[in-house]
């Protein structure tokens, strides 16, 4: 019977070790991945995503910037996060593969790119 006992009390343990390393186990990709908008500038300038990946821009400066796609020769013809105060967010996820050049509609100077795979 102590035998039993035992080999009963290794089983829950292990049964209990097994599950909660499947129920608590939390996710190592994050939900977006984040460009800051401080200084006049969008950082990473250069960003590089797997198609469908959420970007979020979070505006650090206190002056309002938009996160606006297409270049200056077709400026506002693209997605437009509309103008965004300080620590205004703007959020899309791409899912093409492609280049999306972006920039600031009120600081033309602020240029940046999304590459998609």
């Amino acid at each position: 019977m102590g035998k039993l006992a035992a080999f009963a009390i290794i089983a829950v343990v292990v049964l209990i070790a097994g599950v909660g390393s499947l129920v608590y186990r939390a996710s190592t990709s994050p939900a977006y991945v984040q460009v800051s908008i401080a200084n006049y500038a969008f950082n990473p300038s250069d960003l590089t995503v797997k198609a469908g990946t959420a970007v979020r821009w979070v505006n650090f400066d206190s002056v309002g910037h938009t996160v606006t796609f297409g270049g200056h020769d077709d400026m506002g013809s693209g997605m437009d996060s509309g103008l965004m105060g300080h620590m205004g967010t703007f959020t899309t996820t791409f899912a093409e593969p492609g280049v999306y050049e972006y920039h600031c509609d009120p600081h033309p100077s602020m240029t940046a790119v999304v590459i998609v795979s």
